[in-house]
């Protein structure tokens, strides 16, 4: 009977001083009863992503009319969708990245002069290829990014004639810059709101129309605001 007593008292404090071990263990910061479990405070950004991305463009086209010599802004509008791949490194709460995107994009906007003249402009295409720099805190990451943009553009002009001027698709290069917020959901997916600036030098732009408007070169300070909501799946 003192045996089996005594077995059930060392078998109690074996139970105890394991279960208070455990405690101590977690309070410390040790290893948890469930090591697969997500905790947010820990999550690591760093690796691949692919995700996808929808949301609206605003632009900009102020430029003087080559035909008219009066010049307009047109203020083109429309939706955006697209994909994104990149990679992100970080140290402590600190991130760097790369990133690129490509987006199917519906621009278009028109403006009239004084003169009668109408100026068209339309993109149907906008890329962006940039490095980024965050800071993470728990689950989100606050983050910029910079760096080159790439778009098409085509401009049209309508005389008080009705006589169409019109210029290719042309393939225009500039810069961008942007940031956002990203919120990790799980260790593998997260979502994100973002802004991005891209601004296109378009000089390489010339308008051709019948006599007796003949072909113009034309230069178009072109500007595109995109914001979108956007999805990434890392692995």
């Amino acid at each position: 009977m003192r045996c089996r007593a005594l077995l059930v008292v060392v078998l109690y404090g074996a139970a105890i001083a394991s279960a208070d071990a455990a405690d101590s263990s977690v309070a410390r910061g040790g290893a948890s009863y469930y090591p697969n479990s997500y905790y947010p405070s820990s999550f690591d950004w760093t690796g691949w992503y692919v995700g996808v991305q929808v949301g609206g463009g605003f632009a900009s086209a102020s430029w003087t009319d080559p035909f008219s010599g009066l010049t307009d802004d047109p203020k083109p509008v429309g939706v955006l969708g697209g994909a994104q791949f990149g990679v992100n490194w970080t140290r402590d709460s600190w991130l760097l990245g790369a990133e690129a995107d490509f987006t199917w994009a519906d621009l278009k906007g028109s403006a009239t002069d004084a003169a009668g003249f109408t100026h068209t402009v339309s993109s149907h295409w906008l890329s962006l290829i940039t490095g980024r720099v965050g800071y993470a805190f728990n689950q989100y990451l606050l983050y910029a990014k910079g760096g080159a943009a790439f778009t098409d553009e085509r401009n049209k002009v309508l005389s008080p004639a009705g006589v169409l001027a019109n210029s290719s698709n042309t393939t225009q290069v500039g810069w961008t810059v942007g940031g956002g917020v990203e919120y990790a959901i799980t260790p593998s997916w997260s979502a994100k709101v973002e802004y991005d600036f891209a601004d296109f030098p378009s000089r390489n732009i010339v308008l051709v129309g019948p006599k007796p408007l003949g072909a113009q070169p034309a230069s178009v300070d072109y500007t595109v605001q995109k914001v979108v909501g956007a999805v990434n799946y890392r692995f």
